[in-house]
């Protein structure tokens, strides 16, 4: 593998940054800035680039899509910029090339995968299940993402204490809040409410409220200005470890049963496997560049690891039972 000069290129960065008006300094000092696992996961798809493409030493063009507003890439908009610019900047000097395309939707960007416009796309997990039969046919080396100690993320449902909550079978007439765009959070939401209570969440809760900050979801209960909550078990830990007293007011009622996965990310069919190589090389490439290993222990990232059926079964079910509850109660 090629090596990367990492003073010059931190050198090159900051002066690209200050170009386009980017604050290179608040860009890596994300450990506060960057407190959400899905916007970690963000920086660290496209840090992955960095690596894949950057430290290549075939000529070759890459494609890649990610979506913009789904489970992967809920981040700042500077933070994209940044993260982009970085990577095209690092490949130029190394004589390769990726293009980074950014889509609205799922379908859309599948699409093009199956057109050969792009050579590997990450999807959000409701989308790959849905459509995986369809997916098996055109795609290959599925994968996912592991931050820190979790490969499979868990749910809570907490409510207020003062106000003896009983559960999905206490809905009617509730409030509830969660982060935006939780695909995830919503589907084991309404899962449970068509199990308990043959409806649809939204059908019985009052109001549901979205927050941009997975902090001020929790927050929202322990003031009393929600009844419930659907957060991550990661957030509610951090947020317990910050501030011990959230359990005074607020308690854990339901916790989902099977893990789950925020993304699946595969390639082509037709993708060049020096690509996907490169890719399942990435962490021994991270490692061997101090520079790298730096941000991707700011990023509290751990590996990218091979994905197949045995891994996710349980979420095929999941899924299965999710959409068959879904046509029966809507």
């Amino acid at each position: 593998m090629a090596k990367i000069t990492s003073k010059n290129h931190i050198f090159n960065t900051k002066l690209l940054f200050r170009k386009k008006n980017i604050n290179y300094d608040n860009i890596m000092d994300t450990n506060i800035s960057i407190k959400s696992i899905l916007m970690k996961k963000s920086l660290i798809i496209i840090f992955f680039f960095t690596c894949l493409f950057g430290e290549q030493k075939y000529n070759y063009i890459g494609n890649a899509g990610f979506i913009t507003g789904g489970n992967l890439l809920s981040i700042f908009k500077e933070g994209r910029v940044a993260l982009k610019t970085w990577v095209e900047e690092l490949i130029k000097e190394d004589n390769g090339k990726v293009i980074v395309n950014f889509y609205e939707e799922n379908g859309t960007m599948y699409e093009d995968l199956k057109r050969k416009k792009l050579d590997m796309i990450v999807v959000d997990a409701p989308f790959f299940f849905k459509n995986r039969e369809d997916i098996y046919k055109n795609a290959k080396d599925f994968w996912s993402l592991d931050i820190g100690k979790e490969k499979y993320s868990t749910y809570y449902l907490i409510g207020n204490k003062q106000k003896n909550l009983k559960g999905f079978k206490n809905l009617n007439n509730k409030t509830l809040v969660m982060r935006k765009n939780d695909d995830l959070g919503t589907i084991w939401l309404d899962k449970n409410s068509y199990e308990k209570n043959k409806k649809g969440a939204n059908k019985l809760l009052k109001n549901i409220y979205y927050e941009s900050k997975e902090s001020s979801v929790i927050l929202r209960v322990f003031f009393g200005k929600s009844d419930y909550a659907v957060v991550k078990k990661s957030v509610w830990d951090t947020m317990f470890e910050l501030n011990p007293s959230i359990k005074n007011k607020v308690e854990i009622i339901e916790k989902s049963k099977v893990g789950q996965i925020d993304s699946i990310g595969f390639f082509s069919k037709d993708c060049d496997p020096k690509i996907v190589d490169a890719v399942f090389r990435i962490k021994e490439n991270i490692n061997n560049n101090k520079d790298f290993k730096k941000i991707s222990k700011m990023l509290n990232y751990t590996t990218i690891y091979r994905i197949t059926e045995d891994d996710y079964k349980d979420l095929i079910i999941y899924y299965n039972n999710y959409y068959a509850l879904k046509e029966k109660y809507n």
